[in-house]
């Protein structure tokens, strides 16, 4: 097995020498972007250990811009006849495209290293230590209380070399590894079911994962929506967990931000830089420089250094999300946030969001609210334009007089996001991390809640 490395060394060579047959066969500009990982995954169904999977992936992807028009073409063969037919199909798209001013690759900038976003004992897991760690995820549900079921689980590994290098000067790598421990259940008494529901954590390091934590937090979450009932509907506050905070407010947040989606006039957000688009009590920050987080990176899909950006401020919106094509278009430098893999084109994206925690407890939080929901997950639809939606409350608890009552069931919520943000309330000082994503308990006044 060649060390890692060599494996760098190669891959940026690689990369270097595509560059320059790209310029010398008439590209103006040109990028190569190369990745090799090795992933290894165990899954469990209904408690029982499914067929493990493990894979290794190689592939460049080339990208080149000729009298202002772009080609892009990627392998996963990285035989001299691939690669050559690859470079070659990349130009002729370039040759057969539209011209656009707005394409341009980056001129090279100093990129500071961010640590602890590679474990070599990630690299080091073999087989049989991911089947057990799985196995303990599955142990700890079940030892939690017998009702419960892990519908599927899964621990997986992933880690991997990058490399950007384009013809002006762009010379960036990176290695990384990519742990995850999921666990999806529910429990059963009887003829009553509990609400489906979701654990996971997420890390670059392995010691940072802990399966039975996972297993425990799943088993308790499910157990307690055992019991649930409808209620009559009414018009109140709701306290948004982490995991419903992902979908009602993360994802609208970030095609909002999204540059390409605020010049195509998608965005509710265009035109509002420097103006209150929420309650001040919400600030959100796109860091890429945090250790050990899921989304940390120095460098984007293009090369250029990522730093921290405060998107939002008490409520003020301060930033879009940039590439190089998006900056171009309004006149300014890309704020590193190309996101993407060697099979693609650059799009836009986010590192690691971290919403600012509040000054309030949870439990405070729920002291506060006359009625109101506890809305664990949502399932239902969000429409990102405009900012309409409507689902089902997962797993959720009705609040009377600042005291949870019982657990709920065939319970709606609807509204419009982005009014809705201008309502929050309250912000937990309590923070938990999912994925890439940071971010406390939210409390919205004035949602309409649906029961019998």
């Amino acid at each position: 097995m060649m060390s890692r490395g060599v494996i760098c060394v190669q891959g940026r060579e690689l990369c270097e020498t595509l560059v320059n047959e790209a310029v010398r066969l008439g590209a103006d500009e040109a990028e190569v972007c190369y990745t090799r990982s090795r992933k290894l995954e165990v899954m469990f169904e209904k408690n029982d250990l499914q067929v493990p999977k493990g894979d290794h992936y190689e592939g460049i992807g080339i990208r080149v811009i000729r009298d202002s028009k772009q080609g892009f073409a990627s392998t996963n063969i990285l035989s001299r006849e691939s690669l050559d037919d690859t470079l070659r199909c990349a130009l002729a798209i370039a040759s057969a495209s539209p011209p656009d001013l707005n394409h341009w690759l980056p001129e090279p900038s100093k990129i500071t290293p961010v640590s602890e976003i590679y474990d070599q004992a990630a690299e080091d897991l073999e087989l049989r230590e991911a089947v057990l760690r799985g196995k303990l995820l599955v142990e700890a549900a079940r030892g939690f209380d017998s009702r419960v079921t892990v519908d599927s689980a899964a621990f997986g590994v992933e880690t991997g070399i990058k490399f950007i290098v384009n013809s002006k000067g762009v010379q960036a790598g990176e290695d990384s590894s990519y742990i995850w421990c999921v666990g999806m259940g529910f429990a059963r008494d009887g003829e009553d079911v509990s609400s489906f529901d979701a654990e996971y954590v997420v890390s670059c390091r392995l010691h940072d994962i802990d399966p039975q934590a996972v297993g425990r937090r799943l088993a308790e979450r499910v157990v307690k929506s055992l019991g649930a009932a409808s209620v009559p509907g009414f018009k109140g506050s709701v306290i948004l967990t982490p995991y419903a905070g992902l979908d009602l407010l993360i994802e609208p947040f970030v095609f909002s931000i999204n540059a390409e989606n605020v010049q195509n006039g998608q965005s509710q957000w265009k035109g509002k830089l420097g103006s209150r688009v929420s309650s001040p009590l919400l600030s959100i920050t796109d860091d890429p420089t945090l250790p050990a987080q899921a989304g940390s990176t120095a460098f984007d899909r293009e090369g250029v250094p990522t730093k921290p950006l405060a998107i939002l401020e008490r409520g003020v919106l301060n930033h879009y999300l940039y590439n190089c094509y998006t900056a171009r278009k309004d006149g300014l430098e890309s704020n590193g946030h190309a996101v993407g893999t060697d099979q693609q084109v650059p799009g836009i994206g986010v590192t690691n969001l971290v919403v600012a925690p509040g000054e309030i407890s949870f439990e405070d939080m729920i002291a506060g609210i006359s009625r109101g929901l506890v809305v664990n997950r949502y399932s239902g639809s969000v429409d990102p334009v405009s900012g309409d939606f409507s689902g089902v409350v997962k797993g959720g608890q009705y609040i009377e007089s600042g005291k949870i009552v019982r657990p709920v069931k065939e319970v709606m919520i609807a509204g419009n996001i982005y009014e809705l943000i201008r309502r929050i309330i309250a912000v937990s000082k309590e923070v938990i991390t999912l994925g890439n994503v940071s971010l406390p308990y939210v409390a919205i006044d004035g949602c309409s809640i649906t029961g019998k």
